[in-house]
C-alpha cells in the first residue's frame, strides 16, 4: 500500500479537505500505485454514497446550430457536421423522452437547449412544460440552456426545476483556446445565478482537449470554491468537421485517474461520468465506480451514442450498486 496516498485518504475519509500540493502528490504517486489511488477513491465514495448510483437521461430540446464556437462541439454552426443547423423537439415529443427514462428506470431526467441562451417564448415554453414533466411523471428535472440571468434562473426554479447543468469545461487559463465568443466570466456568473436561485449545480468539463494537468487541477478547486454538487466528468469524443476532430482520445486508465484524483479533491459532490464514456473508457466502463463514480448518463448524449439504460441497469446490479431513486 502507498504510504503517501493512504495519509492522504484518511485525511479526507476524516473530513478534511486537500489542498493543491496533495493533490499534485497523488497524481505523482498514481503513476506507480495506480491501484491503491482506485482504492481509496472508492472508500471514499462508499464514506459519503455508500452504494447509491445517480443514473441520468437527457433529450435536446434544440440540438445543433449554436452561434457558439467550442471547438470540440459538433453543435456549432461555425463547423462542417450534420448538426450546424438547430434542429427542435416539440413539447410532445420531450414529454415522450422523459416517459420513456420513467419507464426504463430512470428518474433524474434532464433537457438541454444548443445555444448560447434562450429567448422569452422558450423560457415561457420550459415553464409550462416543467412542471407538466415533474408532477404527471415524478420526474426530477434538470436543464442546461446556456448563459442565464438570475432572473431567468429564479422562473427555473419556480417552474420545478431541480438542478442546472452548466460546464466550466476547462480552466480559466486554457479556456480561451478553446473557446472565444462568450467568457469564462460568463460560465461562472451562470453557475452562481443558479445557485442563488435555488437550484442544485450540475457543472464539470471536458477532458482530452488539449488541458494539462494544472487545468485539471484549477477547475476542480474552482468548482469546490463554487459549491457545485455534482460534477460531469466528459471526455473527449472527437466529432469529423470540429478542429478537434483528429485530437486523440485518452487512455482509459487516464481517465480513471482523473475520476480518483477528482473525488479526492470533491469527496461530497456526485461525480457523474458523462459524454465519451463509451468511447473511451471501452470494457472498463464499470471501473468508474471504483474511482469514486456516483452518477452516469445513460442511453444516447447529445450527438453521440451511449450505452443504453437496460445495460447500464444491468451494470450496477452486477457490481451490487443501486440506482438512486430521486
Amino acid at each position: 500500500m502507498n504510504d503517501k496516498i493512504n495519509v492522504i485518504a484518511e485525511y479526507v475519509l476524516n473530513g478534511q479537505l486537500i489542498d493543491r500540493h496533495q493533490a499534485n502528490v497523488l497524481i505523482e504517486q498514481s503513476q506507480k500505485s495506480f491501484m491503491d489511488l482506485l482504492f481509496w477513491a472508492d472508500k471514499i465514495r462508499q464514506q459519503n454514497f455508500g452504494n447509491k448510483i445517480r443514473v441520468c437521461s437527457i433529450v435536446p430540446g434544440r440540438l445543433g446550430g449554436c452561434s457558439q464556437d467550442c471547438a470540440f462541439c459538433a453543435q456549432s454552426a461555425k463547423y462542417q457536421t450534420e448538426f450546424s443547423s438547430p434542429k427542435y423537439m416539440t413539447d410532445d415529443e420531450i414529454f415522450a423522452g422523459a416517459k420513456e427514462a420513467k419507464q426504463k428506470g430512470v428518474p433524474y431526467f434532464g433537457i438541454v437547449y444548443s445555444g448560447k441562451t434562450i429567448n422569452e417564448d422558450e423560457l415561457q415554453r420550459l415553464e409550462k412544460l416543467i412542471p407538466k414533466i415533474k408532477n404527471t411523471l415524478n420526474l426530477s428535472v434538470c436543464g442546461g440552456f446556456g448563459i442565464l440571468t438570475p432572473v431567468q434562473a429564479k422562473r427555473l426554479k419556480d417552474a420545478g426545476m431541480s438542478r442546472y447543468n452548466h460546464n466550466l469545461e476547462t480552466s480559466e487559463n486554457h479556456f480561451g483556446n478553446i473557446v472565444t465568443t462568450h467568457s469564462y466570466a460568463d460560465r461562472v456568473s451562470t453557475i452562481k445565478a443558479a445557485k442563488q436561485a435555488g437550484l442544485g449545480i450540475c457543472g464539470g468539463g471536458l477532458f482530452g482537449i488539449g488541458e494539462v494537468w494544472d487545468d485539471r487541477l484549477d477547475m476542480a478547486f474552482e468548482l469546490r470554491n463554487l459549491g457545485v454538487d455534482m460534477v460531469p466528468l466528459n471526455f473527449l469524443h472527437p466529432i469529423p468537421g470540429t478542429p478537434m476532430s483528429h485530437v486523440k482520445t485518452l487512455k482509459p486508465k487516464e481517465i480513471l485517474t482523473i475520476t480518483a484524483i477528482y473525488r479526492f479533491i470533491l469527496p461530497k459532490a456526485d461525480l457523474k461520468v458523462a459524454g465519451g464514456r463509451v468511447l473511451n473508457l471501452r470494457d472498463m466502463q464499470s471501473w468508474i465506480f471504483m474511482a469514486g463514480a456516483t452518477a452516469i448518463i445513460s442511453g444516447n448524449y447529445l450527438t453521440t451514442a451511449g450505452r443504453s439504460v437496460e445495460d447500464d441497469l444491468q451494470m450496477l446490479a452486477d457490481l451490487g450498486l443501486e440506482s438512486e431513486k430521486a
